[in-house]
């Protein structure tokens, strides 16, 4: 294993090629500039901002069932739930990472329908903690996050 997201393992062996590439992460403080009166601007360090963290995973059907893959990632992104992201042995970030975006791009389709080919790019967000809006209530998980919890248990995909 060269990786993982949750149960989602990147993996080489002689019948599967599972990569990813083109990762990057970056992070940042949280600060504020403060104006002072005939000087340079005073900085306010709030805290870490979050670790954000990318990369491509080239999906091709000679190892994996492409069409299935891209199920699985845009339905494991909205369901909403943070998974431990490595990449090789290391866990960025201070515990979770949050699926945020997948694109799909460079889709190769067979003339009877069948994906052949494809490149995710995979975003992910450090999940440090839950979040509440400005009236103090946490996020509410309404019926469509729901819905794709159901579907990626049953993992099927609608032909």
């Amino acid at each position: 294993m060269i990786g993982s997201f949750g149960t989602k393992t990147f993996e080489v062996s002689d019948k599967k090629v599972y990569t990813f590439s083109d990762v990057s992460f970056s992070e940042s403080l949280s600060f504020e500039t403060q104006e002072r009166s005939g000087d340079k601007p005073a900085i306010y360090v709030k805290g870490l901002g979050e670790l954000t963290q990318s990369f491509n995973v080239r999906l091709d059907a000679r190892w994996v069932d492409v069409e299935q893959e891209i199920v699985w990632w845009i339905v494991k992104m909205r369901t909403a739930v943070p998974e431990f992201l490595t990449i090789g042995e290391h866990t960025w970030g201070t515990g979770k990472a949050l699926l945020t975006s997948v694109s799909v791009s460079d889709l190769v389709e067979a003339g009877d329908g069948t994906y052949l080919a494809a490149t995710l790019a995979l975003s992910f967000v450090e999940y440090a903690a839950a979040g509440t809006d400005e009236d103090g209530n946490p996020a509410v998980t309404g019926p469509g996050i729901k819905a794709a919890r159901i579907q990626l248990e049953e993992m099927t995909v609608i032909k």
